[in-house]
């Protein structure tokens, strides 16, 4: 057996048919990166002609000639296939540290436990956990996860199962939130490249605004990326809140003919409670008929979404806090599952941290995640191959690996 290089042709035949095939094992996302100061190489593992194995390495350089590399969500290989598995590391190993490379990170997008609201968000463990003994037998260590998203990727991650999608199943006061956008000027439109500038001031993001639109063009290649806006209509909004308005004047005026004949405590508090929805009603509509002044329409939140064979994964989104109170987040989102849910299996809403209880710095962006009632995932974690063990250790006493592995990611 022995390590080859891949055109990307070759690469794509591979990965395409195997089991953990990932967006970030792909030609696109390798050129996404050439932009962001990476090199990459199509590495494949060769059997008697036969390819066994195969991954992407992306590749920077530390200081000098020497470099590090990273296989994101990879290898694609049997990790169950021990003697490959063992041969495949040590010749990758050898053949990185012949051209000066420190260390080969990979983080597999390898399942070892899931949990879902009715198991209280109890970890149940499966059999890919001894893998990470496997992986640690051959040499490789695995990266601790010292404090919440500590690691390049999510460790936790969160996934709505798309055919057995059910409103009624979601937090209730998220139903609610849903059904006031619906019918009240509130819609999904998609976009392109040009307008990535609409969305890019609603990311809490530390990237540039090129990595997204590199990214767009990348994947839009083969239209396997959606750049998608929440639009308000201002005018549909204002005939929709008048309508409710009306309606709760009739039932108020009903109300008040009712307490005149018996002014029961019972009556009196529906009374009260529908002066209250006309008050909330009347300030609901001052404001949308300043919305409509300003302008007919406009554009409050959106997302980049990868559609990758069977599910579909928020990239980036984000809205506009100055309409927080009209709850674009809880329709873009819903929005995204009902766009993808005939097409696809899984919708990838992102990492959460795995901490249920008590407070934390992300209990906001767990709780917003966890009420739409998905699985969670735990991954099996971020790993590095070593190929020069004392130049390693000197690095790991610095704070070149955290600083480097930590500055572009985006989890608040």
């Amino acid at each position: 057996m022995k390590i080859v290089s891949l055109s990307p042709q070759q690469f794509h035949d591979f990965v395409s048919s195997h089991p953990l095939n990932n967006y970030m094992q792909t030609h696109k996302y390798a050129l996404v990166m050439a932009d962001y100061d990476y090199t990459y190489d199509f590495i494949g593992y060769e059997n008697n002609g036969e390819i066994v194995a195969a991954t992407m390495i992306l590749s920077k350089v530390i200081i000098g000639k020497t470099k590090y590399g990273y296989a994101p969500k990879g290898f694609l290989i049997n990790y169950y296939d021990e003697l490959t598995l063992k041969a495949f590391l040590k010749d990758l190993k050898e053949y990185y540290l012949s051209q000066d490379y420190i260390f080969i990170k990979f983080n597999p997008e390898i399942i070892i436990g899931s949990t879902t609201k009715d198991q209280k968000y109890t970890m149940s463990y499966n059999g890919n956990v001894r893998l990470i003994d496997i992986l640690k037998d051959n040499g490789v260590k695995r990266r601790l996860e010292l404090k919440e998203f500590d690691l390049i990727e999510p460790k936790f991650l969160a996934y709505i199962d798309l055919k057995k999608f059910d409103i009624k199943n979601i937090d209730r006061n998220f139903r609610k939130k849903i059904r006031k956008c619906l019918g009240s000027g509130m819609s999904l439109v998609t976009g392109d490249v040009r307008e990535m500038d609409k969305l890019y001031p609603f990311l809490k993001t530390k990237r540039p605004i090129i990595y997204y639109r590199t990214f767009y063009n990348s994947f839009d290649k083969d239209k396997s990326i959606d750049l998608l806006f929440i639009k308000i209509d201002f005018e549909k909004r204002l005939t929709h809140i008048r309508e409710k308005y009306e309606k709760e004047q009739l039932l108020n005026d009903e109300l008040n003919n009712i307490i005149q004949k018996d002014p029961s405590q019972g009556n009196l508090i529906k009374k009260m409670s529908s002066d209250r929805r006309l008050d909330v009603l009347k300030d609901v509509i001052l404001r949308a008929t300043e919305d409509l002044k300003k302008h007919k329409e406009a554009i409050v939140g959106g997302a980049l979404v990868i559609k990758h064979f069977n599910r579909v994964t928020i990239l980036a989104s984000g809205f506009d806090r100055n309409y927080k109170g009209l709850n674009p987040n809880h329709f873009l989102h819903y929005a995204i599952i009902e766009r993808y849910k005939p097409y696809f299996n899984y919708l990838d809403i992102g990492g959460v941290t795995g901490k249920f209880e008590g407070e934390t710095k992300y209990k906001g962006l767990d709780e917003f995640k966890l009420k739409w009632n998905p699985i969670i995932f735990e991954m099996i974690g971020e790993f590095d191959l070593i190929c020069s063990d004392k130049t390693f250790k000197r690095l790991i006493k610095t704070s070149f690996i955290e600083d480097e592995f930590n500055k572009h990611l985006d989890h608040e």
